[in-house]
């Protein structure tokens, strides 16, 4: 099934321009976004240090809880 091609009133109707303006507004502001962007990941690299020196400290307590109790 061929498809005409569109007219320049069909291609560039008002609902392009909404689109557009709203691509334009978004793009004008990326600077803000990168640094959300940015300040999202230093919060999830940091959560995920946390966790990974978090499971070295069960270890390390437990060793000192069995160190206590062998004093006992």
């Amino acid at each position: 099934m061929r498809k005409k091609k569109r007219k320049a009133d069909d291609a560039f109707d008002p609902d392009y321009d909404y689109v557009y303006g709203i691509v334009k507004d978004a793009l004008k502001d990326d600077t803000e976004l990168r640094k959300n962007v940015k300040r999202v990941l230093e919060v999830i690299v940091g959560l995920l240090k946390d966790r990974a020196v978090g499971s070295e400290e069960p270890a390390t307590k437990k060793r000192r809880v069995e160190e206590i109790i062998k004093k006992k």
